[in-house]
């Protein structure tokens, strides 16, 4: 759609536009649309060393929230540490459920950003406030599985069930972000998010973390460092 159009600066690398376009705008959408953040709330981003997870950081660094990270690997650490995370959490030898109640005790985290989905998600709401707001942009959990029925199912009970009355009684949110589809019934939308990712960048609040770039002909390469958990940032394909 035309109206999702927005002109970048020529200065501006690839990789940069590639990243505000993609990870930037979903990562807008999020913490600015979804929710509002406020100075002062408690945020986890899930994969906060991923492309959308470094944005969601950035921006809610610029809120001045506290900020919680979760990453599989303590060589991600100082990456985090650079963005400004506040408290670190490596998922594959801590329990973040613990972690954070343990930090936080009863008084838990304000707004959670998951990219996991399954039973990341189903964790999540363990530590989530009353008045909290939990936002589900993705699903990493299935990307090594095999799809089917079965696997869809599985997968759909992982994330356990809600009612509504269970967030009213908590005040709680429970928020689904698919950019996809505000792209094809809501490009005014998205356009905003464009424009305000590429200004933000111009102004030096946001900077996108370039963790990969491949010829065409190495598209496989990318798919797999993408896959293993292992990449930092935004990865990009040049033809």
């Amino acid at each position: 759609n035309s109206k999702a159009v927005v002109k970048v600066p020529e200065q501006m690398e690839n990789g940069v536009a590639v990243a505000l376009a993609t990870q930037y705008c979903t990562a807008y959408y999020c913490a600015h649309i979804a929710v509002t953040l406020f100075e002062g709330d408690h945020v986890l981003v899930h994969s906060a060393a991923g492309g959308v997870g470094t944005a969601l950081v950035q921006m809610a660094k610029n809120k001045g929230c506290v900020v919680y990270g979760t990453v599989g690997s303590n060589d991600k650490f100082k990456y985090l540490e650079n963005l400004g995370v506040d408290h670190i959490i490596n998922y594959q030898s801590t329990d973040f459920v613990q972690e954070i109640k343990q930090i936080r005790g009863p008084q838990r985290l304000d707004v959670i950003f998951d990219a996991v989905g399954g039973t990341n998600y189903r964790k999540s709401k363990r530590v989530l406030s009353y008045g909290g707001r939990l936002v589900s942009y993705g699903i990493a959990e299935r990307t090594d599985k095999k799809g089917g029925l079965l696997s869809d199912l599985t997968m759909a009970w992982r994330f356990g069930f809600l009612h509504p009355i269970l967030l009213l009684m908590k005040s709680q949110g429970m928020i689904g972000v698919n950019m996809l589809r505000i792209a094809d019934h809501k490009p005014t939308v998205l356009q905003r998010c464009l424009k305000e990712v590429v200004q933000m960048s111009v102004e030096g609040k946001i900077a996108p973390t370039v963790g990969g770039v491949f010829k065409s002909d190495e598209i496989h390469q990318a798919h797999q460092l993408l896959e293993s958990r292992g990449s930092v940032g935004k990865i990009v394909v040049e033809w």
